[in-house]
């Protein structure tokens, strides 16, 4: 019986990969495999014609046969109509070829050339700013072209100007929002403050009020921070339930809150009462720190701009005692690492800064986050005196007992 696929078929295709000197017995075996898997898969892509309700094989029949046996597709283009074959003759077996159309040169020759394909353009719009959406539709691109009528003197194109989109709110989150402003900045109910903060905290569906709440605490901040230091203090707190709430993406807001939230820690007045502003710098540190924490992965400049921030105002003479304190605190709060490689290191400079106020009261609330230890012995105090300075020196010896930490602070 003759084969579909004779052995001197599968001695050309061997030869035209390199491999010559084919055996007769072993292009047999290879002959009838192929074979086999021919049948194989005509058989499989069979399948899908019936399926597919037709009565002629296609070559998307073959490549979902070839894809149900996890074997790579036939690459190219299939044909929509079927293709019509002419036979030859040949001496051995007959030939089978596709019919191609013929096209005289001539008539190529005298044909209008296509048109060019339109360069691809790319056009970028806001599509939210400050929670406004602008409409998108009928966007005029800038090198829009506009034929203007016979008879009409060229000049400015008239183009309809459609106003923005405002963001509607739904009557339930207006609701809320007046609730939690009018609570923020009341000073009287302290435990539904404290409701509305965890609501904040743990409400999934405050991502449209987000922005709103966001300007609010930037305004409310930079109107209060003068004269009201508990209106400040419950800014803070609403930005840190903010920056608990996971479901919040608070990224694009970042550039509006540090600013203000460095303002609370370094400003040089905050309120009218001496004795609150202590509080008011802690909380904002306590937040600069935790915004470091969420975000510092993202937006690997963001707390090295801040410790350039603080120590520019730390190292200042001019600034006030009050502002140095902020800085203290802010720098602390960010890690041993900052305290090791930025705060200690220029604790000598800032002694001299605050021997000339030994008896100021805002000096020595100063160095209270600075001193947590004491030494006894006079190699390890003139040791200490070089390293942080004389004023310092003397706070940490009349209050700490413990050399291993005395020894830290030197070798830091």
């Amino acid at each position: 019986m003759d084969r579909l696929f004779p052995k001197e078929t599968i001695k050309n295709t061997a030869e035209s990969i390199g491999i010559t000197n084919l055996k007769d017995n072993v292009a047999a075996t290879l002959a009838l495999d192929v074979e086999y898997r021919i049948h194989e898969i005509i058989q499989e892509a069979n399948k899908f014609m019936r399926h597919s309700k037709r009565t002629k094989l296609t070559g998307e029949d073959i490549n979902n046969a070839l894809h149900v046996r996890n074997v790579d597709p036939l690459y190219g283009f299939t044909l929509t109509d079927n293709s019509k074959f002419q036979r030859v003759t040949t001496n051995q077996h007959d030939l089978f070829y596709v019919d191609d159309d013929e096209y005289e040169f001539e008539n190529l020759i005298d044909s209008a050339m296509p048109k060019l394909p339109t360069e691809v353009t790319f056009t970028a719009h806001w599509l939210a700013v400050a929670g406004i959406v602008t409409d998108t539709r009928k966007k005029v691109p800038t090198n829009t072209i506009v034929q203007v009528p016979n008879g009409v003197v060229t000049g400015t194109p008239e183009i309809e100007v459609k106003p923005l989109v405002q963001h509607i709110l739904s009557k339930e989150l207006q609701l809320f929002y007046e609730k939690v402003i009018n609570t923020m900045q009341s000073e009287d109910d302290s435990k539904l403050r404290v409701s509305v903060l965890n609501s904040l905290e743990h409400d999934t569906g405050l991502a449209q009020l987000l922005p709103y709440f966001i300007q609010f605490i930037c305004e409310k901040i930079g109107q209060n921070i003068k004269k009201n230091s508990i209106i400040v203090n419950s800014m803070l707190n609403m930005t840190d339930s903010l920056i608990n709430n996971n479901s919040l993406y608070l990224e694009p807001y970042l550039h509006h809150l540090m600013p203000a939230i460095l303002t609370c820690a370094v400003r040089k007045k905050i309120g009218v009462d001496f004795d609150k502003h202590w509080e008011t710098r802690e909380l904002a540190a306590h937040i600069l720190a935790k915004i470091c924490d969420r975000f510092g992965a993202s937006y690997n400049t963001l707390q090295p701009k801040i410790i350039r921030t603080l120590l520019s105002a730390f190292t200042d003479p001019s600034k006030s005692l009050s502002t140095h304190y902020g800085c203290i605190v802010a720098m602390g709060a960010l890690g041993r690492e900052v305290i090791r490689s930025i705060l200690v290191p220029n604790l000598k400079t800032y002694s001299e800064i605050l021997s000339l106020q030994k008896n100021n009261r805002e000096a020595l609330q100063t160095i209270d986050p600075l001193i947590n230890n004491q030494m006894r012995d006079e190699d390890l105090r003139q040791k200490l005196v070089d390293k942080i300075g004389e004023y310092f020196a003397k706070g940490v010896m009349s209050q700490i007992g413990d050399e291993q930490v005395i020894m830290a602070i030197i070798n830091c």
